[in-house]
């Protein structure tokens, strides 16, 4: 048995205890570790019990850590930190053609799968682990990601990032749609056909208030009769006929070219911004991941493989 056993009896509590000195609240390192906040509190209990130490103190409605506290959080978030590396390390000599990627569920549905089958034809040996995650801060080190997507101008701490493709957002609505309800002449007639919204609980997205707000078209109040929670079923509702939605025009770009989607007036919202493929610059890249990445890179018009320049880690 190691000594240190005889100081922490189970090495649970140091997990529980490195999350609720990271989060700073045992409600929070509750719903992270999915079990409840009294037992987050009895594991913080036992932990002081059996160093003799007082990890916490609350000051007003915020936990802080104590000294002893805070040397213990750190210590143990760099010895986690080391092991994860070492396992890291030790799987990926033994899986080292599979590649984790994580995007969205809507550029999964409506970019990614049409295309795999390219992919696939030209790196048949290459296997893919596809996530289909919620939200755009993941932590590509922890999660063990090798390749991801962020919307913004390119700059993150501790990630090498590549242009994909300009935001750019177009309203869309099926063909049958416009026969049925008129035809959209400006964007203010928007206002008298059923707009289809979504609002993501993770992800922070352009909505109709914003999008017609930039067109200089006035709102009052918006009449809200469907409200999704995935960008990706308001598309595929405005793909059935039921209003106009939201595009993104890379993601709508297959449904427009089958015919399934119209623009139903050209009108498009550039914010700026981009779309960016990221990867974890903190740990050695797969050799597949650098074949995937590159393929990605070469499927969008926006940004040519021959000329996409990596953005520096600050």
């Amino acid at each position: 048995m190691h000594r240190l056993r005889s100081l922490v009896p189970s090495a649970n509590y140091l997990f529980v205890f490195e999350a609720a000195a990271r989060r700073r609240s045992f409600t929070a390192a509750a719903e992270e570790l999915n079990v409840s906040q009294p037992a987050v509190s009895k594991t913080i209990k036992l932990l002081e019990e059996a160093t003799g130490l007082k990890l916490f103190r609350r000051e007003h409605t915020r936990l802080e850590l104590t000294a002893e506290g805070l040397r213990l959080y750190r210590e143990t978030q760099q010895t986690f930190d080391h092991l994860h590396m070492v396992l890291t390390s030790l799987r990926t000599k033994h899986s080292n053609d599979t590649v984790r990627v994580s995007f969205s569920t809507s550029f999964v549905q409506l970019w990614l799968l049409p295309r795999l089958k390219d992919f696939k034809g030209k790196y048949p040996d290459i296997a893919l682990r596809i996530e289909e995650s919620s939200r755009d801060d993941q932590d590509l080190n922890e999660e063990d990601i090798d390749i991801s997507a962020r919307l913004g101008i390119g700059k993150w701490p501790g990630i090498h990032a590549w242009h994909f493709v300009t935001e750019e957002v177009i309203p869309v609505c099926s063909a049958d749609y416009l026969k049925e309800h008129g035809p959209v002449n400006e964007p203010a007639d928007l206002l008298n056909h059923r707009l289809l919204h979504f609002e993501e609980r993770h992800r922070v997205r352009l909505g109709w208030r914003e999008w017609l707000t930039h067109h200089s078209v006035p709102i009052t109040r918006l009449k809200q009769d469907f409200v999704f929670t995935d960008a990706l079923s308001s598309i595929e509702a405005a793909v059935l006929g039921q209003g106009v939605a939201l595009g993104w025009k890379h993601l709508v770009h297959d449904h427009v070219q089958a015919g399934r989607l119209v623009y139903p007036l050209d009108a498009v919202h550039r914010s700026g911004q981009a779309i960016y493929v990221v990867m974890p610059a903190q740990r050695p890249t797969k050799h597949g991941a650098t074949l995937f990445r590159d393929w990605l890179l070469e499927q969008n018009a926006d940004a040519p493989i021959s000329a996409a320049k990596e953005i520096p880690v600050p």
